[in-house]
């Protein structure tokens, strides 16, 4: 009777055992995934520098801090949104935050940014934003080196 109840014992802690051992794996990948990158969301994507484009007056403008000025021009037709960095009246960079250069999102674009707000207006520069991309029109966040122009920016459904 005694090694029955041994290996019954046995046998229940071992299961038990398991069923920590994944519960505890399960839940360092939900807080890795959500802590990395976009979590479950779309992106990260970049968008890349590009020469400086020619401004509209349709433009948004968003004053920053220390003489500086971001400035998003949402294009016509299949072109996807820029942002420009103004400061003390020279251009730093300008980006284009075309997403089909991002694997998996080849024929994917951006055709709108609206709905802005500045977060953070010193470096780096952090906004949230609507996107209007090939999936519909989704939340969006983005980060940007201000010196650099080095980005990453993330859509939410």
């Amino acid at each position: 009777m005694k090694l029955v109840a041994k290996k019954i014992i046995i046998g229940i802690a071992s299961i038990v055992g398991i069923g920590i051992i994944a519960y505890i794996g399960f839940v360092a990948y939900v807080v890795l995934s959500l802590s990395l990158g976009c979590g479950w969301d779309d992106g990260p994507f970049h968008a890349i520098k590009i020469e400086p484009i020619e401004i509209s007056n349709n433009a948004m403008r968003f004053q920053l801090s220390k003489n500086g000025e971001l400035i998003i021009e949402n294009r016509a037709d299949t072109l996807s949104p820029v942002l420009t960095l103004i400061e003390n009246g020279t251009i730093k960079w300008t980006l284009d935050t075309d997403v089909k250069h991002t694997k998996g999102y080849e024929t994917c674009w951006i055709k709108k940014i609206e709905n802005v707000r500045i977060t953070k207006n010193t470096d780096p520069i952090k906004f949230t934003f609507t996107g209007y991309w090939t999936y519909g029109a989704e939340r969006g966040n983005m980060k940007i080196n201000r010196k650099t122009g080095k980005n990453s920016f993330c859509l939410s459904w």
